[in-house]
């Protein structure tokens, strides 16, 4: 039985993400009526048009109880429905379409309301108005360019107390108080600058639940309904921090990177950091989550491949199951750079090094909405009528079976020099042929131990001080030959002296003074010994033996040790041995130079990754020969569905979609005994079948939307930034406090402590994310003075002195950059150009034509230049790769980013008029950019001189203009009102402008760290 607490927490998500999916109404999908015949006043509506939504309803109603027409003694009748009534339609005025590129129509105030069959209004349980997200401020859907109000405003007005008196005359004054609120006008006069407002009433069917969210909600209905939270998921709800582990140590580390077997591209081995994240998620146990901080341009996505990479070999050893492996994340643009990551990877030449099944590419496996446009270069599977559809449905056929089988067998064939094996005897060859390779990994570590030995050897030779035989874990084996050689030189002067003495000394060496002088002849003998020799008794001739049959086996010993490692290494194509601690790691990066765990990653794992991928390849042959045998294709139960996923996953390791669809796509299917004779079909989730769940961009990512996907895994790896973008919080503050205390995660809807700790852990809906919750539930941290977790720190983006500015802005200063300083370059990276001009509103967003014109003017002096100048990088790239060079246009080099939806219609505008051409051009928010970067990126502040004693929007945290300026690669240049930016040295903007007014003073020079940037006055 599952904790009522964590059932209650998934109650109170599942009822957030309801109020969250405001969408915009599907007016044109909906049982609606246009020019709805409404008495607003009297509070009635057309009974004629209230009697068809509410038949809609009601056929709805029975549909999902199984009753499919009214002769059913079950059918259920209603007498009245929710609806929705918008007053007006905005539409945008044909000059403003032409910029703006936002033809539809909008409905951005829609009022909630109950109708019976006379067509009499009444208020609803919920009586604040449905205002569609897309519409507010912050914006973060580019294409929408339509601002009706912001979140605060509405938050502000859905404060405004209401007792509910059941009255329609009350609700109408109540309605239009906070219409007013929201817009400073009444609703009749209510008017959008550029857009056209229609005064027409527009009626749907209230379907709250009819949207993008709808598999999620059906989810948690499921885990509240059977009581079951799966262990990862409990993990992620509990309100206790997970109990810290210590880090791995660095002899930890040698053996971890045994269970590090696979690596999917060999071009880049993993930076240090990224190393040490895998090798800790490697540690982790079912039910456990790892959280991976990654700042910008720190290689998250490399980390994810050889997570995936991983796994797949990793199961391959274990010949059961292929590990079946879900990423995701918010939204469609941010799985699709997973997508392509996991598909534009260069490989190494070589058949063995190719996909060996026709019309197999790339790793990833995309899981779109139905409705989604895919490029068919991506594979990309669909669910349609309830059913799937698309790769790798169509290749389970016998027509695509036998082709396959032939192509197989051929390139084993050719890859391998072997022949007459079935498709059987293939597998089993080929998993032999990684067992070898892992032992032949683990016996490399244990030699490695076994040479880290030689120090202590070493010590128990002794020798001279002045002689290093043994720096940085590395023999000199030339000077070991010399040591030895004088040893035995010395043995022999011994033994020649001692032949040599006269027969009266051998006589009489008993007698103290004979004693003496032999041991002084024997000790000037010693004194050109490499070696220690304090322990030899120069009176004792049995000590000079033992000296030198001691001294002479130990380097026999750190012989053997050496010869056995440096075989191993040769036999491994390996150059180098892996660094001692942390600081050999970081020397061995700044000189650029490759050790032991980059080669095994670009060589032997790297081998490794592709042997496991063939081998799957001939296992999906032989596990759907058997299906299509045994006529299960298209069975559907719990067994079956999961069997489907795993073959998928033997094509395509990792399947990618967003949070909004995985819950649709992992599901099986029930019959479910209805009343009477009747039965129905249900779908109840793959719960805790995923082997391993990958977030990504989770700081971006809502706890409402993402948890209970968690459901569906067994462990989970979490990476993100609380201090980039932050999520979409769709519902306002008093929403979510109200959904607390009604879901009875808190006894008292104003007890702010106990809501206090839910907001710092990262549980609200109106302020929390998967990011912080899976920071709290790793039992990791890598640094006291960052987030729990792991973090990713080496940068290789944007040049030294960009991202210096996000360094010490959010960083504390953890981030090492690795591109460089900037050189031979265009511009100086960090610019500014003050714009003495005002903002203006635009509707409930702000413009500055001023700025939008020195912009403008900015990049027509230039776009040529640069152009020009990335163009014959570009050629050059191309040659050396030998492709085909893109024709760049200034979209490729050039991004544009504002905080105000009014001044990126500003922008277009002047652009366009200046003769900018802006084909795919990013003008927008932070989110146009979103995982993206340009080499060079221009930022339009916007406020003016008439906004100098406000707040500003890009001051509200590090997050906006730490992603602003670290999208840009090469230059960031920015554009703003001087007053503004000096108004205060603390804010993130006022940092800003300090830090590039003192890098134009005094240019950074090669090694300076961000520590040597002027601190905070």
């Amino acid at each position: 039985m599952a904790n009522n607490e964590h059932i209650q927490l998934l109650a109170y998500w599942r009822s957030s993400l309801a109020d969250a999916s405001r969408v915009e109404i599907p007016v044109e999908k909906s049982p609606h009526q246009y020019k709805a015949v409404v008495d607003f006043v009297k509070g009635s509506v057309s009974a004629e048009q209230a009697a068809v939504l509410i038949d809609k309803a009601e056929e709805q109603l029975n549909d999902i109880k199984g009753r499919k027409s009214k002769d059913d003694p079950e059918w259920e009748y209603l007498d009245e429905t929710n609806i929705l009534i918008a007053p007006f339609r905005v539409s945008p005025d044909p000059e403003y379409t032409r910029y703006s590129g936002e033809p539809d129509v909008s409905y951005p105030f829609w009022i909630r309301a109950a109708v019976n069959r006379e067509g009499n209004l009444k208020t609803h349980d919920d009586t604040f108005p449905y205002i569609p997200r897309p519409h507010l401020e912050p914006q973060v859907n580019e294409a929408v360019n339509f601002v009706f109000s912001d979140v605060d405003t509405v938050d502000a007005a859905f404060a405004m107390p209401f007792m509910n008196d059941g009255k329609w005359n009350s609700y109408r004054k109540y309605l239009e108080e906070v219409f007013r609120k929201i817009t400073g006008v009444s609703i009749w006069q209510y008017s959008a600058e550029r857009h056209t407002v229609e005064f027409s009433y527009t009626m749907v069917a209230y379907e709250p639940l009819t949207s993008a969210a709808d598999g999620i909600i059906k989810l948690y209905d499921y885990l509240i309904r059977e009581k079951e939270v799966p262990a990862v998921l409990e993990r992620l709800a509990d309100k206790a921090d997970a109990g810290q582990r210590p880090l791995l140590a660095a002899d930890n580390f040698e053996q971890a990177s045994v269970r590090h077997l696979g690596q999917m591209a060999y071009a880049y081995p993993l930076s240090v950091s990224q190393r040490k994240s895998l090798y800790h998620l490697q540690t982790l146990d079912n039910g456990e989550i790892l959280a991976v901080n990654g700042p910008p341009g720190t290689g998250k996505t490399t980390l994810l491949q050889s997570v995936v990479a991983n796994e797949v070999v990793q199961s391959a050893l274990k010949g059961e199951a292929p590990a079946v492996i879900l990423a995701c994340s918010t939204n469609n643009q941010a799985v699709t750079n997973i997508i392509d990551s996991f598909s534009g990877i260069t490989q190494k030449p070589g058949l063995l090094y190719e996909r060996w099944l026709p019309g197999i590419k790339g790793f990833g496996l995309y899981l779109p909405a139905q409705g989604k446009k895919v490029a068919q270069s991506i594979p990309h599977l669909k669910r349609i009528a309830g059913r799937l559809a698309g790769a790798h449905i169509d290749k389970e056929n016998v027509s695509y079976l036998a082709t396959a089988e032939l192509q197989y067998v051929d390139n084993f064939e050719r890859c391998m020099a072997q022949k007459g094996l079935s498709v059987q005897e293939i597998t089993l060859l080929l998993r032999s042929k990684l067992k070898e390779k892992e032992k032949q990994l683990e016996e490399g570590i244990q030699l490695w131990q076994q040479y880290k030995r030689i120090s202590a050897l070493i010590e128990k030779l002794a020798p001279e001080a002045d002689i290093s035989l043994f720096q940085y874990n590395t023999l000199n084996e030339a000077q070991l030959a010399q040591i030895e050689s004088a040893v035995r030189a010395l043995e022999q002067q011994i033994v020649d002296y001692l032949d040599k003495e006269s027969v009266w000394i051998k006589l009489f060496g008993f007698l103290r003074f004979v004693k003496e002088k032999r041991a002084f002849r024997l000790s000037y003998l010693f004194r050109g010994c490499p070696l220690n020799y304090d322990a030899v008794d120069f009176y004792n001739i049995g000590s000079f033996h033992h000296f030198f049959n001691e001294r002479l086996k130990l380097i026999q010993q750190i012989r053997k040790y050496a010869q056995a490692w440096n075989q191993w290494k040769k036999a491994c194509h390996i150059q180098a041995n892996p660094p001692a601690d942390d600081e050999g790691f970081k020397a061995a990066e700044r000189n650029r130079q490759s050790f032991f765990y980059d080669e095994l990653e670009m060589g032997l794992k790297y081998d490794l990754f592709y042997l496991a991928i063939h081998y799957w390849e001939g296992r999906w042959i032989l596990a759907t020969q058997e299906v299509i045998a045994e006529d299960r294709i298209h069975r559907n139960g719990t067994a079956d569905a999961a069997k489907r996923w795993q073959r998928f996953a033997m094509l395509s390791p990792c399947f990618v979609s967003t949070f909004f669809m995985a819950p649709k796509f992992f599901t099986y299917s029930k019959l479910i005994k209805g009343s009477g004779s009747k039965s129905v079909w249900d779908t109840p989730p793959l719960t805790a079948f995923i082997d391993l769940l990958i977030v990504d961009e989770a700081g971006q990512v809502s706890p409402e939307v993402g948890a209970a996907t968690f459901a569906l895994a067994r462990k989970a790896v979490v990476v993100g930034d609380t201090l980039q973008i932050e999520p979409v919080w769709n519902v306002p503050a008093k929403v979510d406090h109200a959904n607390l205390f009604r879901s009875r995660v808190i006894s008292d809807i104003n007890d702010q402590y106990a809501i206090g700790e839910l907001l710092t852990k990262g549980f609200l809906s109106s302020s929390g994310s998967i990011m912080k919750l899976a920071q709290k539930a790793t039992p990791y941290q890598m640094y006291q003075d960052m987030e729990r977790g792991m973090m990713l720190t080496e940068h290789r983006r944007c040049f030294d002195e960009i991202i210096t500015y996000c360094n010490k802005l959010a960083y504390h200063g953890l981030l090492e950059p690795k591109k460089g300083p900037a050189k031979d370059i265009l511009f100086a990276p960090m610019q500014f150009h003050a714009v003495s001009g005002i903002s203006e509103a635009r509707g409930t967003s702000k413009a500055n034509q001023e700025e939008a014109v020195a912009i403008a003017s900015w990049v027509l002096t230039h776009q040529q230049q640069i152009i020009s100048y990335y163009q014959e990088i570009e050629n050059a790239a191309a040659n050396r790769e030998k492709r085909v060079a893109k024709t760049l246009r200034l979209a490729d080099v050039i991004g544009i980013i504002t905080p105000f939806t009014g001044q990126k219609y500003e922008l277009s505008k002047t652009l366009r008029k200046s003769g900018v051409d802006l084909s795919g051009l990013t003008i927008g928010t932070v989110h146009a950019l979103q995982g993206a970067e340009r080499p060079v990126i221009l930022f339009s502040a916007t406020y003016g001189s008439n906004d100098i004693k406000k707040g500003y929007f890009f001051d509200r945290g590090v997050n906006m203009l730490n992603v602003a300026v670290s999208r840009a690669k090469d230059a960031f240049v920015l554009f703003g009102n001087k007053e503004i930016l000096t108004k205060s040295d603390t804010t993130p903007s006022g940092q800003l402008y300090r830090y590039i007014k003192w890098l134009t003073e005094k240019p950074m020079t090669i090694g300076q760290e961000a520590s040597s940037f002027p601190p905070h006055p």
